[in-house]
């Protein structure tokens, strides 16, 4: 079997049928479909062979939300590069060390930093327009200045308690 392109049609996955579920059930809990479209799209994935066939029962509903990446320091050092999208960051009586250095473009990062007795150290492009939106209680964050460039940016929330956040221009 081949598409028109002359591509062939691929088969989709027991696991690619149950994202799309995932999808269509968020969607109903959020209000974008009501619960006779939902039942509808429902019986439709999971009677889809092919993404083709797949595709038209997601297409009006956007992008799969992507789920956050997790680094957790207990005791310990961490230090990742990281791609855009949402950060979640731990660090209790431990060091995490974000390297977002290599973010370019229009790209956004929420980082949501907790940190207890720990240090957050995060590493952004020079062109980065960072925002912190987050707070300290007896702990110290302390952010490059701010800049009006047309790059990546970054946006810091969380709380430090009896910790340091520092962001560094790299």
């Amino acid at each position: 079997m081949a598409a028109e392109d002359n591509r062939p049609v691929l088969r989709i996955t027991d696991q690619e049928r149950e994202v799309a579920v995932a999808q269509l059930n968020t969607a109903v809990a959020d209000g974008r479909l009501t619960w006779p479209e939902h039942n509808e799209r429902l019986a439709r994935a999971y009677d889809a062979r092919t993404s083709a066939e797949l595709l038209p029962v997601l297409a009006d509903l956007g992008a799969p939300a992507v789920p956050a990446q997790r680094v957790v320091a207990v005791g310990s050092k961490i230090q990742r590069a990281m791609e855009p999208g949402r950060v979640e960051v731990k660090a209790v009586f431990g060091a995490v060390i974000l390297d977002l250095s290599g973010l370019s473009g229009d790209t956004e990062v929420e980082v949501v930093a907790t940190a207890f007795c720990g240090k957050v150290i995060i590493t952004v492009p020079p062109d980065a327009t960072v925002l912190d939106e987050g707070s300290a209680v007896l702990g110290k964050r302390a952010l490059p200045g701010a800049t009006q460039a047309r790059g990546p940016r970054v946006r810091i929330t969380g709380r430090s308690t009896l910790s340091k956040l520092a962001v560094l221009r790299g």
